[in-house]
């Protein structure tokens, strides 16, 4: 009996079948050692991913480098229109005081005033705005532009008028503004509202050509009439009253100071108490003590 041969081979029917190489290992772990790899990926990412943002976040401590200063917020686009030549340089001249303090109360005022140069313009309820320019005459103007320098100093009590400082080479002037029509109030000196706010009260000291002595005006809706003004006359320039405190609706106490010869007081000064005090519709100013050196 011949068996079945694999042509060009020799067919050995009595010899064991070789015996089928077992299935290799290698592939399951392989496998095994992937998905071990993949596991531990899959972990890692996420670790990763809550990581990133933590590493960027601000230290609660302090770095020990010094913090950049961050630059100064800019000004509402109202009052940040001045042209380069209005910037207040920090060189402590009493110009460069009035402008970094009038750029704090435009700040505050919002739209209702703002700075264009030299150029101050207040926005009134009637009417075209009010226009200040103020004047800086060159060195070799010859005094023919008397220096001038307009400062909004902010508003009155009663927010109903415009506080305006107008210094000049030989004084300062205090402007009142209505913020209605525009009306303007020479006011002299820092104004005293009495305790209902009906009254105002003005002293103003000055040994030259500015005014001297003592005001008072009544408020009377959105205007302002003056009740009573004492001016020193030149022969009394050397009479002068200083506010002190409204006693009461009708009642201001002054002081009062008068320029005498060093033989009769050392200091060259005599002061004494003094009342300006409203009787009906009639204001009378009087002495109340006597002269003391």
């Amino acid at each position: 009996m011949t068996s079945p041969t694999v042509p060009g081979a020799l067919h050995d029917p009595l010899a064991p079948e070789p015996e089928t190489p077992a299935p290799s290992r290698e592939f399951p772990i392989a496998l095994k050692v992937i998905g071990a790899l993949l596991l531990v990926i899959a972990l890692a990412i996420p670790m990763l991913a809550s990581a990133g943002p933590e590493s960027t976040r601000p230290l609660a401590i302090a770095p020990r480098s010094k913090p950049v200063k961050a630059d100064p917020p800019s000004l509402p686009a109202a009052n940040a229109t001045a042209a380069p030549s209005e910037a207040a340089p920090d060189d402590g001249s009493d110009e460069a005081f009035r402008a970094q303090a009038e750029a704090e109360v435009l700040r505050k005022v919002g739209t209702v005033a703002r700075r264009d140069g030299q150029r101050l313009m207040l926005f009134v309820d009637q009417g075209r705005p009010v226009m200040l320019d103020s004047r800086r005459p060159e060195p070799d103007d010859g005094g023919q532009t008397p220096y001038i320098d307009f400062r909004l100093d902010g508003l009155s009590p009663d927010k109903g008028f415009f506080v305006v400082r107008a210094t000049m080479a030989f004084g300062t002037e205090v402007l009142w503004i209505s913020r209605k029509d525009g009306q303007r109030y020479e006011m002299h000196g820092n104004v005293h509202p009495s305790p209902d706010g009906k009254y105002l009260v003005v002293t103003h000291a000055s040994p030259g050509a500015e005014f001297n002595g003592v005001m008072v005006w009544a408020l009377d809706g959105d205007r302002l009439v003056e009740r009573y003004k004492f001016e020193a006359s030149p022969e009394q320039r050397g009479v002068s009253f200083r506010f002190m405190r409204w006693r009461d609706g009708n009642t201001v106490e002054l002081e009062q100071f008068a320029e005498v010869d060093s033989s009769t007081c050392g200091t060259g000064t005599l002061s004494s108490l003094a009342l300006l005090a409203r009787k009906s519709d009639r204001w009378i100013l009087r002495s109340n003590s006597g002269p003391r050196c």
